[in-house]
């Protein structure tokens, strides 16, 4: 059993049981200073950790907001898309009827000059 000197036990009480320990001999001393080295390491894992874990919560803040922005851009893109595809229908309809009515106006001049070498004829 470890005899403690005079009053330590009375003025230390609520203390760390390591701290009333020290300077008793060397080999409880070497313990606490193991004990606080391993609270020391402890304490920086744990540091080293929470700051980890919050580089790791700020990257996945900015991931959700690339994909909400990614989204957005994707919903415009198939806007735009749809637009396009609206207009290139509209292109073939207007270039459809640009060709119906070069038709229709061939014809009609076919059918004036039919008309007029007929009249010529006919005189």
């Amino acid at each position: 059993m470890v005899s403690l000197p005079v009053g330590t036990a009375m003025t230390n009480c609520t203390a760390d049981p390591r701290v009333l320990l020290r300077g008793m001999t060397p080999e409880i001393d070497r313990a606490a200073l193991r004990a606080d080295d391993d609270q020391a390491l402890e304490d920086r894992i744990l540091r080293s950790s929470l700051t980890t874990c919050i580089a790791l919560g700020e990257q996945v803040r900015r991931l959700e907001e690339w994909r909400l922005r990614k989204a957005e851009q994707d919903a415009k893109m198939r806007e735009l898309i749809c637009q396009n595809s609206d207009a290139i229908r509209q292109m073939a309809m207007l270039e459809e009827s640009l060709r119906q009515m070069t038709l229709r106006a061939e014809a009609a001049d076919r059918g004036k000059a039919e008309a007029e070498r007929s009249a010529a004829e006919a005189l």
